[in-house]
């Protein structure tokens, strides 16, 4: 389980970032919970202390009582090393301080350049970096195997015998399984559909040919697995 902790005294801010995680995470909200502080509070102050889950907080750093850097300083006191923290700032001179990013391991965010977009981004750093022991545990051939979520490319339909295959950075792999079975064991936002018969890994695309619907890989690795159907989700995700 994932828990975003919005930390920021605006209702209309804390519903935008709401949104936007909602946006990121996709429909099932299973795998996820999002909790909203307006205010540093006893019930805040537990769930730092308790450190609970994987955590991805997002601080706003002018909050009454208690700024959003002071409670990431908190975070980080309490023995807190893992949780990911994205401080949301008006003040320019926070971006720049290389000191303050290292010694509490934050990523800053401008309040008034591009906001959303950056926000985004963060976001998705933010979920890879806590993610990233993340793996896809499958039975092929009477074998168990377990591959890290980085390593894999995409999920392709064979076309000849209808099982799918599973193309990796170094190796592929064939698993008795649907591709609609396989979206949902992998339940995460850097996993998209663009074919009924394929399943890509966002985070390793490096280009899109639009026009002949085509999707680069590393390792020239591609697929040509790629409906129009799906262009213009793709094109908004990759945006993130």
């Amino acid at each position: 389980m994932i828990n975003f902790i919005i930390y920021e005294d605006k209702e209309i801010i804390r519903s935008n970032y709401t949104k936007m995680i909602h946006k990121f995470m996709g429909k099932d909200d299973l795998s996820y919970k999002i909790y909203s502080f307006s205010a540093y509070n006893n019930d805040l102050k537990k769930f730092v202390r308790n450190n609970i889950g994987h955590n991805i907080y997002i601080l706003d750093i002018e909050v009454p009582g208690k700024s959003g850097l002071d409670l990431a300083r908190e975070i980080r006191t309490a023995g807190d090393a893992d949780s990911q923290l994205i401080i949301v700032t008006a003040h320019k001179e926070l971006l720049e301080n290389s000191f303050m990013n290292r010694s509490l391991v934050l990523n800053f965010v401008s309040k008034f350049d591009n906001c959303e977009n950056n926000l985004s981004s963060a976001l998705a750093n933010a979920y890879v970096n806590i993610t990233r022991h993340k793996s896809y545990i499958f039975k092929s051939e009477g074998e168990l195997y377990r591959i890290p979520y980085d390593d894999i490319l995409f999920f392709s339909i064979d076309s000849k015998h209808g099982y799918v295959n599973i193309t990796t950075k170094t190796k592929s792999f064939v698993v008795k399984k649907t591709i609609s079975s396989i979206l949902k064991e992998l339940n995460d936002p850097r996993f998209m559909k663009t074919h009924k018969s394929c399943i890509v890994n966002l985070y390793n695309i490096e280009k899109v040919d639009l026009v002949n619907l085509v999707i680069f890989f590393c390792n020239d690795r591609y697929t040509y697995l790629f409906s129009r159907n799906y262009k213009r989700e793709l094109q908004e995700r990759l945006k993130k």
